[in-house]
């Protein structure tokens, strides 16, 4: 098999997918083929996908690969890529009791912060590596017991989205390692359920999949019949998109940070240990395999962000709006945004936190919302790498990724400025596609020696920079107010 591997990788994100063929030199060949499409969400918090409607786009993904296949060719494996944190409940019949839960849904944000504050949190993070909020399992569970009680109580099994899909496909049901610990509800160092989650997510260890990162083989029947040139080749178990984002970009060890700019934003590092240690309490750690760890912040802004602003200029194009705002200065604008408009995570992952704009007056222009939207992620940026640095002591190069740099340069330089320190933009458009191409390649061959292209150095404007950390300053002062607004009235029902 290592004379001529052939790999076809698949990424599913929160907002489109992806599939296409890698070489062994982890470089993509031929046809990507691309599925795009849009969380249910509403003004309750709801942020959620149709199971069937996804699949389906999987689906007419792969057949649109598997149809430019040489005649020639062998595939020699299949790696997934996807979203952490996804949740769904299957009944005796093995059909969905929910469509797919996402990490952007924030409906569980009370039951979240009743266990923060019932002083467990700090437990609960230790044995799983997840902090306590509405995206992971345990407070997501509580919600649904609470608020769908009929579909909690026809669910036989919990799963994540990877998991389903394995299941249609094979008929067997497993979860990966890298999957498990993204849940909230694994014991990260042991690698099992763990029984305190469990119980403070009311449910029983039958509930769950069985561990496992052993690959599937044998499709059922329709699906051999569909893609008979996957049929029986090795079908690796999902890892998280961003383990894969990381060893796409060639960030393997710790003397790398990747910061990730798509639907979502995060920084995060990827290492080998025996064991998961937590030096910062808003700090996540999942695992990629049973040798590594993946770990850092996360934001729940990013491009979703931008995307909302630019629906102020519906009408204007991309590059008209780049001109309009790239000579302007940093900040000039006057406005503070707080970008959660999908919620917000670390390192507070504090619940109940939305999207805010202070300082518009009847001068502010649309363009002046929107490039002070795309500061305001460059200014939380510069707030997590300032509490990795406290949390992980030591240089590191940072290596920019991601759709939101690629398609805007002007981005990139906002977010090198806001830091103060060289961005290396990686070359590899689709990175969670390529690491799970990479990490399907690493069963056979070492990758260490593969090319991980930079497509530029971006070098921080120190002028822009001093302006941009008064900036950062107002937008603490505006978040720290929110925060304690947002408490106070939790306690007030508390009361």
């Amino acid at each position: 098999m290592s004379e001529s591997l052939t790999v076809l990788a698949i990424d599913i994100g929160s907002s489109s997918l992806r599939a296409a063929l890698f070489d062994q030199q982890g470089q993509q060949q031929g046809h990507c083929a691309r599925r795009t499409y849009q969380l249910d969400t509403d003004a309750s918090g709801k942020a959620t996908l149709s199971p069937e409607s996804l699949f389906d786009d999987l689906f007419s993904a792969l057949d649109e690969v598997v149809a430019t296949i040489p005649a020639k060719m062998t595939i020699s494996a299949v790696g997934i890529s996807t979203f952490w944190h996804s949740l769904i409940g299957i009944d005796e019949h093995q059909h969905p009791t929910l469509p797919v839960i996402t990490w952007a849904d924030g409906r569980a944000a009370h039951q979240a912060a009743a266990l923060k504050y019932s002083g467990l949190g700090r437990d609960l993070h230790a044995i799983t590596g997840c902090p306590i909020h509405s995206s992971f399992w345990p407070a997501r569970l509580r919600w649904l017991a609470e608020h769908h009680a009929e579909a909690f109580r026809q669910t036989r099994q919990w799963l994540s989205l990877a998991d389903l899909l394995f299941l249609r496909l094979f008929g067997c049901l497993s979860t990966s390692l890298s999957m498990a610990s993204g849940s909230g509800l694994l014991d990260t160092n042991r690698c099992v359920w763990s029984p305190l989650a469990l119980s403070l997510a009311r449910i029983v260890p039958e509930q769950l999949p069985e561990i496992s990162d052993q690959p599937r083989q044998g499709l059922l029947s329709t699906w051999a019949a569909r893609w008979p040139q996957l049929a029986e080749v090795p079908w690796y178990p999902a890892w998280g998109d961003g383990a894969c984002s990381n060893i796409g970009a060639g960030a393997h060890d710790q003397n790398a940070l990747v910061l990730m700019l798509g639907t979502s934003g995060s920084m995060r590092r990827v290492w080998a240990a025996e064991k998961m240690t937590l030096p910062d309490p808003g700090l996540w750690c999942y695992r990629v395999d049973a040798t590594r760890f993946a770990g850092g912040m996360a934001m729940s802004e990013g491009g979703n962000t931008a995307a909302w602003a630019r629906q102020l200029m519906a009408n204007v194009t991309q590059p008209e709006i780049d001109a309009r705002i790239a000579n302007r200065e940093p900040t000039a604008h006057g406005l503070t945004v707080l970008p959660y408009f999908l919620g917000a995570r670390s390192p507070e992952w504090s619940e109940g936190r939305s999207g805010a704009i202070l300082g518009i007056t009847a001068a502010t222009a649309p363009e002046d919302i929107y490039r002070a939207a795309l500061e305001s992620v460059g200014l939380r940026f510069a707030f997590l790498k300032q509490r990795l640095d406290s949390a992980w002591p030591g240089e590191r190069r940072i290596i920019a990724t991601g759709a939101g740099f690629l398609r805007s340069s002007l981005w990139a330089q906002i977010v090198a400025d806001c830091i103060g320190e060289p961005l290396q933009l990686s070359d590899t458009e689709e990175g969670s596609l390529r690491g799970a191409a990479l990490l399907v390649l690493e069963k056979y061959r070492t990758i260490d020696n593969l090319d991980f292209p930079i497509t530029r150095v971006i070098t921080p404007d120190l002028a822009a920079h001093n302006k941009y950390r008064a900036a950062q300053a107002r937008q603490a002062d505006y978040d720290s107010v929110m925060i304690a607004t947002l408490k106070r009235r939790l306690e007030e029902l508390g009361d």
